[in-house]
């Protein structure tokens, strides 16, 4: 955490990350546990197949202790127990991939003790949504699609937000991503973020940024953002928030 005071006006600067409260890194990310070693939380996607979904709800499992991630690993082989009740409600999705509502469809029939909740981007403010929910320290599951050509989209675990705090204003502006087509990241907890642009449409410099911001004077807003999104393993792109889900205990009050 970087910090800097302003000369001029006084106020102390600096960056903030914040991330879901059971990750522990090191060369693998893993996921803390009180009574048991920590687990890896990690699954990769393939080359030829379209199992982003799966791969983002196998990884919000393990960090909900419903199911452990070597049994999860070896879902398809399982005849019995919650790894091989997902595998049989998502494998036909394997290649296809899974569109957000049968997504939640899907999570729903497998009776876990899980609350989701459904966002879209045609019901307005989906961006400033998903930064609330992260800078509370939840779990989404984001679906992106490339600015340029729409029909690519893709599924990722944000579970972290970045950004900056200058005096008593907290400005998100980077969500930070598990990418499972992405490589495993190693001593951070991401391995992508996506990251509002300093200039152009949507820029920290126009109302896009300043409406993810925490300040109370701020509004949720129903134009979307063009998100950079980076990371090592790909070249820097433009994508739009499509569809959010966000995770909750089904005891959550």
């Amino acid at each position: 955490m970087a910090m800097q005071k302003s000369k001029s006006s006084g106020v102390v600067s600096y960056r903030f990350q914040r991330y879901f409260h059971t990750l522990q890194t090191g060369h693998y990310l893993l996921k803390k546990s009180m009574r048991q070693d920590p687990v890896r939380v990690f699954f990769q996607q393939g080359d030829i197949d379209g199992a982003c979904g799966i791969h983002v709800f196998a990884a919000v499992m393990v960090l909900f202790d419903l199911a452990k991630s070597v049994a999860l690993q070896d879902m398809p082989k399982r005849k019995y127990g919650v790894p091989s009740e997902v595998w049989k409600a998502f494998s036909h999705t394997f290649f296809a991939g899974v569109h957000a509502h049968e997504f939640v469809a899907l999570v729903d029939s497998l009776k876990l003790p899980l609350n989701l909740t459904l966002r879209e981007s045609k019901d307005g403010g989906l961006d400033r949504w998903v930064v609330d929910c992260l800078m509370r320290g939840e779990l989404v599951a984001i679906v992106t699609a490339s600015a340029k050509n729409s029909k690519f989209k893709h599924w990722s675990l944000a579970l972290g937000i970045e950004g900056l705090v200058a005096g008593r204003e907290t400005k998100p502006d980077t969500i930070l991503l598990l990418d499972p087509s992405a490589s495993e990241p190693s001593y951070r907890p991401h391995n992508a973020r996506l990251r509002v642009p300093i200039t152009g449409p949507g820029s920290r410099a126009g109302k896009s940024a300043d409406e993810l911001s925490q300040s109370p004077k701020s509004k949720a807003t129903s134009k979307p953002i063009h998100w950079l999104y980076e990371s090592g393993d790909f070249a820097t792109e433009q994508v739009r928030l499509v569809s959010a889900v966000r995770f909750r205990y089904a005891d959550w009050t």
